[in-house]
């Protein structure tokens, strides 16, 4: 429990903080008038882990995530909207009555609020509005999570947030734990809570929260096994030492921190201005010695080094080395070749 005359105080700086967010129309529908319905009509089908055609209605943030084709399932808030539409179908037309039916398209007309007269502005949970709580973060410099003195800091009332206030004992009545949501490893902290996709910790983050140009960068080339890369570099690769789970390293100030593990050699560096990366990778005498972060140039073995490289015996590759095809045109999965050293038998 709260200490009650803490409690109070808190309330006090809390709710004066909010009158003015409240100062707005509010709709006649939010989702605790909904979620009774979708439970009785549609849960026993799209929920679990192969919830029926793709989709799931356990909670707010799974009904109005995309159905299969993309489009977000309350989107757009007419009857267009694939929640609505799909109720036109035949072994979906009888499933709700006419005064549920009514309910859930005013919610979705009214905008799919997640609630309403809360603490919070209604639209706090929804990625797609600008009262979206990660955008209220991110324009207060990520300070709410991380100042306990604050008189918006998530530790007031939540429990899960990554700094506790002091003489804050437990939640506030009603107040959800963070990581009821942000359940990654590292809970808040976690890389993939601001950017990346669940358990994939880097950009782009998922398409359907978050619309518009996938902004990827190399990440999708270092971090994703393909042809030219088929070893995946780990997090510590260009992140040396650094533990974006903990307070000690939090980069929320809006600082990257690019540390390359020294098997990059001494000089390695990254220029935040061209983008571009001045690595033991990059500087081998290949064929594009200057590659910038969001470069969608294809590589091979000559991008990084003359294929093959200056004095180099003209043995096939499969000679002396493993993972790399006999021609030195591309590696395989068994290279443990882009790790700084060059790996023989």
């Amino acid at each position: 429990m709260i200490r009650r005359v803490h409690f109070s105080l808190v309330a006090l700086v809390l709710f004066q903080a909010c009158d003015q967010k409240r100062d707005r129309p509010e709709p006649a529908t939010a989702f605790a008038e909904v979620s009774p319905i979708l439970d009785a009509a549609c849960l026993e089908c799209h929920s679990g882990g192969e919830p029926a055609a793709g989709y799931s209605v356990a909670d707010y943030l799974e009904t109005i995530r995309c159905v299969p084709d993309g489009q977000p399932a309350t989107l757009p808030a007419d009857l267009s909207a694939p929640i609505l539409s799909v109720l036109d179908r035949a072994d979906h037309a009888s499933l709700l009555e006419p005064d549920d039916r009514e309910t859930l398209t005013n919610w979705v007309t009214e905008g799919a609020w997640p609630a309403r007269n809360g603490t919070h502005p209604g639209q706090w949970l929804d990625p797609r509005t600008p009262e979206w709580h990660g955008t209220y973060l991110r324009e207060n410099d990520w300070a709410p999570l991380l100042d306990p003195t604050r008189g918006d800091a998530c530790g007031l009332c939540h429990e899960g947030a990554p700094v506790p206030v002091s003489g804050v004992d437990g939640p506030a009545p009603g107040a959800d734990d963070c990581t009821s949501c942000h359940d990654l490893p590292g809970g808040v902290m976690s890389c993939g809570t601001c950017h990346g996709n669940g358990f994939v910790p880097y950009p782009p983050r998922d398409q359907c929260y978050f619309p518009g140009p996938p902004s990827g960068g190399a990440h999708m080339a270092h971090a994703v096994p393909s042809a030219t890369l088929p070893t995946a570099f780990g997090c510590q690769t260009c992140h040396f030492g650094q533990r974006y789970a903990s307070l000690d390293d939090f980069h929320g100030d809006g600082d990257l921190h690019v540390v390359f593990q020294p098997a990059w050699g001494p000089d390695a560096r990254y220029d935040f201005e061209s983008l571009a990366c001045a690595t033991t990778c990059h500087t081998r005498g290949g064929s594009t010695t200057n590659i910038a972060w969001d470069d969608e140039r294809t590589f091979d073995c000559g991008s990084c080094h003359q294929a093959l490289p200056a004095g180099h015996s003209q043995i096939a590759c499969t000679g002396c080395h493993r993972g790399i095809t006999p021609e030195g045109d591309a590696l395989n999965p068994e290279a443990p070749h882009m790790n700084g050293r060059i790996d023989a038998f």
